[in-house]
Order: C-alpha cells, then sequence, then structure tokens
C-alpha cells in the first residue's frame, strides 16, 4: 500500500503545481491596467497611450491573467 500511495500522490499534485499563477504579477498587471484605462478614458486619441494598453493587454495574456481578459 505505501508503495503506490506516494506516486498517486504525486500525480495529484503535478498538475496544481503546473498550472499555477503567479497571482502578484497578475494584480500588478492589473492595477497597470486600472491606471491606464483611466488615462484613456481622459485621451482616447492619444496613439501612445493605447499602445501601452495594448502591451499591458498582451502581457497580461502571456502570463495567464485569466481574469483580466
Amino acid at each position: 500500500m505505501k508503495l503506490l500511495l506516494l506516486p498517486l500522490l504525486a500525480a495529484i499534485a503535478i498538475p496544481t503545481t503546473v498550472n499555477a499563477t503567479n497571482y502578484v504579477e497578475c494584480e500588478a498587471i492589473f492595477q497597470a491596467l486600472e491606471r491606464q484605462s483611466k488615462i484613456l478614458m481622459n485621451d482616447f486619441n492619444n496613439e501612445k497611450q493605447n499602445i501601452i494598453f495594448e502591451r499591458i493587454m498582451k502581457d497580461a495574456e502571456k502570463r495567464g491573467c485569466y481574469y483580466i481578459q
């Protein structure tokens, strides 16, 4: 029984560690996105600000911050 228990626990634990997201990074990205959104609300035609907003969204997608998208 002990021989089978360790591989079983390892098989259960591996998928949870692979899908883990760094929530501190995602929270920082979310805060940057909020600040950028407020800037864009005041001046929507600013092309530089639109580029920054798109970069933040790409970074959120790349890092797996699914609640932002």
